[in-house]
């Protein structure tokens, strides 16, 4: 994470600034059928906060459109009919901008060129590049407000989709998958990074992916890489604290990514690279999220039956025996059984050279030839599950 300071903190402070006037506007919309007037404040409150940020945006102006029908129900007819004028006005000047934009860039109105401006840079196959690009569509769809009225503020949406889908694409199949919760947002380059942005695993740019790279070694090239979330946000504990209020478009996108792992990746080993994110897999008893059966404390691996170099380590060793009966699984409507079911799951934290000379923590980190003993041993534990089931 970077650290607060320049941009970093600028942004920080954006986020709080949009943050309260979501609230604002939801509120409103919650008080304009029976306190008009409270309503009115609250309209105003979030042009206020927003103007100096998005003065011209289909959100300010959807907000003016409301703040216009509150005023109109109080019978304050000029300053409503003002307020639709402010409207319009900013809906001709939307409308511009989007025609001077497809004017320079017909290429906007293309799929196909979209798609290989995404994508085309990273060498995939035509079959694996259709496949990320229905995928990322997936969860570009999937945020959209309409579809979460019951959610606090379900406008964040809107705030995700500006920030752009933050992609692994090519992922190798039936091999490992590593796994965290969200990307960060590069402060720094943001002003070139608010679109969709696909990369791979073998050759993302960052001191995070070199040390996963080094973690893994020799079996990189067989790893997957999906984050449950790909919406850029760098402060994990505040991205959690947003998805809190949004429950149901959080569980749409966990949805779309454990179907994205169950048809096409179906690794034999996962590595849940964010230990906060273990409940989504269903690890807590009173969190079912993607229910998966068998990755309770209850069920970690002994060390006498792990392969003999990872007996000495600290480490938390599942295997996935199927879904919970839980009528709150996710997907249980497409998902009857799962294709995991005999893989292994390692719950396996943040490790950095940091951690290397601290005593706590030094037996809970793997070498890249202890990753290599532990692949070999999900390769037999899934065999052996397939023979006996």
């Amino acid at each position: 994470m970077e650290n607060q300071k320049g941009p970093y903190r600028e942004d920080v402070e954006r986020n709080r600034i949009f943050t309260i006037a979501l609230i604002y506007e939801k509120a409103a919309d919650k008080l304009a059928h029976w306190d008009a007037a409270e309503a009115e404040a609250c309209y105003r409150k979030k042009i206020d906060l927003l103007m100096p940020l998005a003065p011209v945006s289909f959100g300010m102006a959807e907000t003016l459109r409301k703040l216009s029908e509150v005023q109109k129900s109080q019978g304050k007819t000029s300053d409503s009919e003002n307020t639709l004028e402010r409207y319009k006005e900013m809906c001709r000047q939307l409308e511009e901008i989007k025609k001077d934009t497809l004017a320079e860039h017909p290429e906007l109105l293309d799929t196909t060129f979209i798609r290989k401006k995404v994508l085309g840079n990273l060498h995939l196959n035509e079959e694996q590049e259709r496949h990320d690009y229905e995928l990322l569509n997936r969860y570009r769809n999937a945020l959209n407000a309409e579809l979460y009225r019951d959610d606090f503020y379900p406008e964040i949406c809107d705030f995700f989709q500006r920030r752009g889908i933050s992609l692994c694409v090519g992922n190798p199949t039936g091999g490992i998958l590593l796994t965290g919760i969200n990307p960060s947002y590069p402060y720094k380059k943001a002003e070139r990074l608010d679109i969709d942005f696909g990369y791979t695993f073998m050759t993302a740019q960052h001191s995070y992916w070199d040390r996963e790279r080094q973690m893994l070694g020799e079996l990189s090239r067989e790893t997957a890489y999906l984050d449950l979330f790909p919406l850029k946000f760098c402060h994990q504990n505040g991205f959690e604290e947003i998805m809190e209020q949004n429950r149901e478009m959080r569980a749409a996108i966990v949805s779309i990514t454990q179907m994205e792992i169950e048809t096409h990746i179906k690794p034999v080993l996962i590595i849940v690279a964010n230990q906060q994110s273990s409940y989504y897999w269903g690890r807590n008893s009173n969190a079912t999220w993607m229910g998966y059966e068998g990755l309770e404390d209850k069920d970690v691996f002994p060390k006498e039956a792990l392969p003999e170099n990872l007996r000495d380590k600290d480490i938390t060793l599942c295997q996935i025996r199927g879904f919970k009966d839980r009528p709150d699984r996710l997907n249980k409507d497409k998902l009857a059984c799962t294709e995991l079911a005999g893989s292994l799951v390692l719950f396996y934290g943040m490790y950095t050279e940091r951690n290397a000379n601290n005593p706590k923590m030094k037996d809970k980190i793997l070498t890249a030839e202890q990753f290599k003993s532990l692949y070999e041993f999900a390769i037999q534990k899934k065999q052996d599950w397939k023979q006996n089931h």
